[in-house]
Protein backbone atom coordinates (compact mmCIF):
# COMPACT_ATOMS: atom_id res chain seq x y z
CA UNK A 1 0.00 0.00 0.00
CA UNK A 2 1.35 3.42 -1.00
CA UNK A 3 2.19 5.86 1.73
CA UNK A 4 -0.30 8.74 1.45
CA UNK A 5 2.12 11.07 3.20
CA UNK A 6 4.51 10.65 0.29
CA UNK A 7 1.97 12.11 -2.14
CA UNK A 8 1.34 15.02 0.18
CA UNK A 9 5.02 15.91 0.39
CA UNK A 10 5.46 16.24 -3.37
CA UNK A 11 2.71 18.83 -3.63
CA UNK A 12 4.05 22.38 -3.67
CA UNK A 13 3.24 25.02 -1.14
CA UNK A 14 1.67 28.23 -2.37
CA UNK A 15 5.04 30.01 -2.25
CA UNK A 16 6.72 27.18 -4.19
CA UNK A 17 3.98 27.16 -6.83
CA UNK A 18 4.35 30.91 -7.29
CA UNK A 19 8.14 30.66 -7.60
CA UNK A 20 7.98 27.86 -10.16
CA UNK A 21 5.35 29.69 -12.20
CA UNK A 22 7.30 32.94 -12.05
CA UNK A 23 10.38 31.18 -13.43
CA UNK A 24 8.32 29.74 -16.29
CA UNK A 25 6.78 33.12 -17.07
CA UNK A 26 10.15 34.86 -16.96
CA UNK A 27 11.57 32.37 -19.47
CA UNK A 28 8.66 33.25 -21.78
CA UNK A 29 9.43 36.99 -21.42
CA UNK A 30 6.20 37.69 -19.56
CA UNK A 31 6.62 40.91 -17.54
CA UNK A 32 5.85 41.14 -13.81
CA UNK A 33 6.17 37.37 -13.62
CA UNK A 34 5.83 36.98 -9.86
CA UNK A 35 2.89 39.36 -9.65
CA UNK A 36 1.24 37.53 -12.53
CA UNK A 37 1.75 34.12 -10.91
CA UNK A 38 0.27 35.42 -7.66
CA UNK A 39 -2.71 36.91 -9.49
CA UNK A 40 -3.44 33.61 -11.25
CA UNK A 41 -3.33 31.70 -7.98
CA UNK A 42 -5.51 34.28 -6.25
CA UNK A 43 -8.02 33.86 -9.07
CA UNK A 44 -8.14 30.08 -8.65
CA UNK A 45 -8.36 30.27 -4.87
CA UNK A 46 -10.88 33.16 -4.98
CA UNK A 47 -8.85 35.16 -2.45
CA UNK A 48 -6.98 38.46 -2.49
CA UNK A 49 -3.21 38.96 -2.31
CA UNK A 50 -3.27 39.65 1.42
CA UNK A 51 -4.92 36.29 2.07
CA UNK A 52 -2.49 34.63 -0.33
CA UNK A 53 0.45 36.03 1.63
CA UNK A 54 -0.98 34.58 4.85
CA UNK A 55 -1.33 31.16 3.23
CA UNK A 56 2.12 30.92 1.61
CA UNK A 57 3.10 27.78 3.55
CA UNK A 58 -0.11 25.89 2.78
CA UNK A 59 -0.01 23.03 0.27
CA UNK A 60 -1.72 23.38 -3.07
CA UNK A 61 -4.01 20.47 -3.90
CA UNK A 62 -3.13 18.30 -6.88
CA UNK A 63 -6.26 19.31 -8.80
CA UNK A 64 -5.79 23.03 -8.17
CA UNK A 65 -2.11 22.81 -9.07
CA UNK A 66 -2.94 21.27 -12.43
CA UNK A 67 -5.48 24.03 -13.07
CA UNK A 68 -2.82 26.57 -12.11
CA UNK A 69 -0.32 25.13 -14.57
CA UNK A 70 -2.92 25.39 -17.35
CA UNK A 71 -3.42 29.09 -16.61
CA UNK A 72 0.33 29.68 -16.50
CA UNK A 73 0.64 28.00 -19.89
CA UNK A 74 -2.07 30.27 -21.30
CA UNK A 75 -0.23 33.33 -20.02
CA UNK A 76 3.14 32.14 -21.42
CA UNK A 77 1.41 31.81 -24.80
CA UNK A 78 0.67 35.52 -24.66
CA UNK A 79 -2.94 35.56 -23.52
CA UNK A 80 -3.45 38.67 -21.36
CA UNK A 81 -4.02 38.13 -17.67
CA UNK A 82 -7.32 40.02 -17.82
CA UNK A 83 -8.76 37.63 -20.39
CA UNK A 84 -7.72 34.67 -18.26
CA UNK A 85 -9.23 35.98 -15.04
CA UNK A 86 -12.12 37.73 -16.79
CA UNK A 87 -11.93 41.06 -15.03
CA UNK A 88 -10.01 44.32 -14.73
CA UNK A 89 -10.16 47.21 -12.28
CA UNK A 90 -10.78 50.67 -13.73
CA UNK A 91 -11.14 53.86 -11.72
CA UNK A 92 -11.74 51.81 -8.59
CA UNK A 93 -14.54 49.72 -10.15
CA UNK A 94 -14.47 46.08 -11.22
CA UNK A 95 -15.25 45.27 -14.86
CA UNK A 96 -15.93 41.99 -16.57
CA UNK A 97 -13.57 41.54 -19.52
CA UNK A 98 -13.82 39.14 -22.47
CA UNK A 99 -11.99 38.92 -25.78
CA UNK A 100 -14.86 40.90 -27.34
CA UNK A 101 -13.60 44.11 -25.71
CA UNK A 102 -10.39 46.03 -25.21
CA UNK A 103 -8.82 45.76 -21.78
CA UNK A 104 -9.38 49.04 -19.89
CA UNK A 105 -6.13 50.88 -19.31
CA UNK A 106 -5.03 53.44 -16.71
CA UNK A 107 -4.47 56.06 -19.44
CA UNK A 108 -8.20 56.18 -20.13
CA UNK A 109 -8.82 57.23 -16.54
CA UNK A 110 -7.51 60.69 -17.51
CA UNK A 111 -10.45 61.02 -19.92
CA UNK A 112 -12.92 60.03 -17.20
CA UNK A 113 -11.30 62.38 -14.69
CA UNK A 114 -11.55 65.28 -17.13
CA UNK A 115 -15.28 64.83 -17.72
CA UNK A 116 -15.98 64.43 -14.00
CA UNK A 117 -14.09 67.68 -13.37
CA UNK A 118 -15.91 69.60 -16.10
CA UNK A 119 -19.31 68.23 -15.04
CA UNK A 120 -19.01 70.03 -11.71
CA UNK A 121 -19.43 73.34 -13.51
CA UNK A 122 -22.87 72.30 -14.79
CA UNK A 123 -24.99 73.16 -11.79
CA UNK A 124 -28.32 74.43 -13.11
CA UNK A 125 -29.28 71.53 -15.37
CA UNK A 126 -31.15 68.68 -13.64
CA UNK A 127 -29.51 66.20 -16.00
CA UNK A 128 -26.13 65.89 -17.70
CA UNK A 129 -26.31 64.07 -21.02
CA UNK A 130 -23.21 62.11 -22.06
CA UNK A 131 -22.48 60.07 -25.21
CA UNK A 132 -19.81 57.36 -25.00
CA UNK A 133 -18.86 56.51 -28.57
CA UNK A 134 -17.28 53.07 -29.01
CA UNK A 135 -18.03 52.01 -25.46
CA UNK A 136 -16.40 48.53 -25.57
CA UNK A 137 -16.45 47.15 -22.03
CA UNK A 138 -18.46 50.16 -20.93
CA UNK A 139 -15.68 51.33 -18.60
CA UNK A 140 -16.11 55.01 -19.54
CA UNK A 141 -19.91 55.03 -19.58
CA UNK A 142 -20.26 53.06 -16.35
CA UNK A 143 -17.63 55.05 -14.46
CA UNK A 144 -19.14 58.38 -15.49
CA UNK A 145 -22.61 57.24 -14.50
CA UNK A 146 -21.24 56.04 -11.17
CA UNK A 147 -19.44 59.29 -10.35
CA UNK A 148 -21.79 61.87 -11.89
CA UNK A 149 -25.13 61.43 -10.17
CA UNK A 150 -27.00 63.61 -12.69
CA UNK A 151 -25.55 61.76 -15.67
CA UNK A 152 -27.66 60.03 -18.28
CA UNK A 153 -25.47 58.16 -20.73
CA UNK A 154 -25.98 56.89 -24.28
CA UNK A 155 -23.28 54.35 -25.17
CA UNK A 156 -22.76 53.09 -28.72
CA UNK A 157 -20.67 50.32 -30.21
CA UNK A 158 -20.61 48.58 -33.56
CA UNK A 159 -20.07 45.22 -31.82
CA UNK A 160 -23.19 43.54 -30.35
CA UNK A 161 -20.90 41.20 -28.38
CA UNK A 162 -19.14 44.15 -26.77
CA UNK A 163 -22.46 45.67 -25.75
CA UNK A 164 -23.41 42.45 -23.97
CA UNK A 165 -20.31 42.86 -21.81
CA UNK A 166 -20.96 46.58 -21.31
CA UNK A 167 -24.54 45.98 -20.14
CA UNK A 168 -23.36 43.40 -17.63
CA UNK A 169 -20.78 45.85 -16.31
CA UNK A 170 -23.48 48.50 -15.91
CA UNK A 171 -25.58 46.03 -13.93
CA UNK A 172 -22.74 44.86 -11.69
CA UNK A 173 -21.94 48.49 -10.86
CA UNK A 174 -25.61 49.44 -10.27
CA UNK A 175 -25.95 52.10 -12.99
CA UNK A 176 -27.81 50.17 -15.71
CA UNK A 177 -30.96 52.28 -15.29
CA UNK A 178 -29.07 55.43 -16.39
CA UNK A 179 -27.26 54.03 -19.42
CA UNK A 180 -28.80 53.20 -22.79
CA UNK A 181 -26.66 50.92 -24.94
CA UNK A 182 -27.13 51.22 -28.72
CA UNK A 183 -25.69 49.09 -31.50
CA UNK A 184 -24.23 50.92 -34.47
CA UNK A 185 -21.30 52.76 -36.03
CA UNK A 186 -20.31 55.82 -33.99
CA UNK A 187 -23.26 58.27 -34.04
CA UNK A 188 -25.50 56.26 -36.39
CA UNK A 189 -27.74 55.01 -33.52
CA UNK A 190 -28.66 58.63 -32.69
CA UNK A 191 -30.38 59.23 -36.03
CA UNK A 192 -34.02 60.30 -35.69
CA UNK A 193 -33.96 60.09 -31.89
CA UNK A 194 -34.26 63.82 -31.22
CA UNK A 195 -30.73 64.06 -29.83
CA UNK A 196 -29.48 66.94 -31.96
CA UNK A 197 -27.62 69.52 -29.82
CA UNK A 198 -28.52 67.44 -26.76
CA UNK A 199 -25.23 66.30 -25.25
CA UNK A 200 -23.15 68.12 -22.68
CA UNK A 201 -20.28 65.70 -23.29
CA UNK A 202 -19.17 63.32 -26.01
CA UNK A 203 -16.53 60.86 -24.76
CA UNK A 204 -14.55 58.47 -26.93
CA UNK A 205 -11.52 56.22 -26.82
CA UNK A 206 -11.58 55.37 -30.54
CA UNK A 207 -9.37 52.96 -32.48
CA UNK A 208 -6.18 54.93 -33.13
CA UNK A 209 -3.36 52.51 -33.94
CA UNK A 210 -2.18 52.86 -37.54
CA UNK A 211 -2.45 49.63 -39.50
CA UNK A 212 1.22 49.80 -40.46
CA UNK A 213 2.19 49.92 -36.77
CA UNK A 214 0.66 46.55 -35.91
CA UNK A 215 4.06 44.84 -35.75
CA UNK A 216 5.24 47.29 -33.07
CA UNK A 217 2.53 46.30 -30.60
CA UNK A 218 3.06 43.88 -27.74
CA UNK A 219 1.93 40.37 -28.68
CA UNK A 220 -0.69 40.50 -25.91
CA UNK A 221 -2.33 43.41 -27.69
CA UNK A 222 -1.69 42.50 -31.33
CA UNK A 223 -2.67 38.83 -31.11
CA UNK A 224 -5.47 38.91 -28.56
CA UNK A 225 -7.40 42.18 -28.38
CA UNK A 226 -10.15 42.95 -30.96
CA UNK A 227 -8.67 44.58 -34.03
CA UNK A 228 -11.79 46.61 -34.80
CA UNK A 229 -11.25 48.42 -31.51
CA UNK A 230 -7.51 48.91 -32.08
CA UNK A 231 -6.75 49.86 -35.66
CA UNK A 232 -7.77 52.80 -37.81
CA UNK A 233 -6.95 53.81 -41.36
CA UNK A 234 -5.35 57.12 -42.39
CA UNK A 235 -2.39 56.64 -40.04
CA UNK A 236 -4.73 55.93 -37.16
CA UNK A 237 -6.53 59.27 -37.55
CA UNK A 238 -9.71 58.30 -39.40
CA UNK A 239 -12.00 58.17 -36.39
CA UNK A 240 -10.97 61.59 -35.07
CA UNK A 241 -12.11 63.26 -38.27
CA UNK A 242 -15.41 61.38 -37.98
CA UNK A 243 -15.81 62.33 -34.31
CA UNK A 244 -15.33 66.02 -35.15
CA UNK A 245 -17.62 65.98 -38.20
CA UNK A 246 -20.34 63.54 -37.14
CA UNK A 247 -20.37 64.56 -33.48
CA UNK A 248 -20.89 68.26 -34.17
CA UNK A 249 -24.69 68.08 -34.67
CA UNK A 250 -25.22 66.25 -31.38
CA UNK A 251 -23.22 68.43 -28.98
CA UNK A 252 -24.62 71.51 -27.27
CA UNK A 253 -23.04 74.90 -27.90
CA UNK A 254 -20.34 75.11 -25.27
CA UNK A 255 -20.40 71.34 -24.78
CA UNK A 256 -17.26 69.21 -24.79
CA UNK A 257 -15.81 66.41 -26.88
CA UNK A 258 -13.20 64.56 -24.80
CA UNK A 259 -11.18 61.82 -26.47
CA UNK A 260 -8.09 59.73 -25.93
CA UNK A 261 -5.27 59.97 -28.46
CA UNK A 262 -2.21 57.93 -29.30
CA UNK A 263 1.48 58.70 -29.01
CA UNK A 264 2.61 61.36 -31.55
CA UNK A 265 -0.98 62.14 -32.63
CA UNK A 266 -1.46 65.53 -30.97
CA UNK A 267 -0.12 67.63 -33.86
CA UNK A 268 -1.92 65.89 -36.74
CA UNK A 269 -5.20 65.80 -34.82
CA UNK A 270 -4.84 69.47 -33.87
CA UNK A 271 -4.52 70.34 -37.55
CA UNK A 272 -7.87 68.62 -38.21
CA UNK A 273 -9.78 70.91 -35.87
CA UNK A 274 -12.02 73.42 -37.63
CA UNK A 275 -12.01 76.57 -35.48
CA UNK A 276 -15.53 77.35 -36.67
CA UNK A 277 -16.75 74.21 -34.96
CA UNK A 278 -14.34 73.34 -32.15
CA UNK A 279 -11.94 75.04 -29.79
CA UNK A 280 -9.05 73.00 -28.38
CA UNK A 281 -9.67 73.67 -24.69
CA UNK A 282 -7.12 71.43 -22.97
CA UNK A 283 -4.50 68.74 -23.51
CA UNK A 284 -3.94 66.31 -20.62
CA UNK A 285 -0.67 64.40 -20.35
CA UNK A 286 -0.36 60.97 -18.79
CA UNK A 287 2.08 60.12 -16.00
CA UNK A 288 4.89 59.76 -18.57
CA UNK A 289 4.27 63.24 -19.90
CA UNK A 290 2.68 61.98 -23.14
CA UNK A 291 -0.35 63.91 -24.46
CA UNK A 292 -3.18 61.46 -23.85
CA UNK A 293 -6.51 63.28 -23.62
CA UNK A 294 -7.86 66.08 -25.81
CA UNK A 295 -10.71 68.30 -24.68
CA UNK A 296 -12.52 70.22 -27.43
CA UNK A 297 -15.29 72.73 -26.77
CA UNK A 298 -18.07 73.33 -29.26
CA UNK A 299 -17.58 76.83 -30.64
Amino acid sequence: MEDESYHKTILPTISQAILEAANTLQTADVPDERLTASALLCYLLAIDRTQLFIKTDELVSAELYQDFLVLVERRTAGEPLQYITGHQEFYGLDFKITRDVLIPRPETEFLVEQIIKLSKSIRQSPEILIADIGTGSGCIAVTLAKHIQKARVFATDISPAALVVARENAERNSVAERIEFLTGDLFAPFTNRGLEAAFDFIASNPPYVALQDAATLQREVRDWEPHTALFAEEDGLMFYKRLFDEGRPYIKRGGYLVCEIGFTQLDPISRMIDANDWQLAEVTNDLQGIPRTLTMRRS
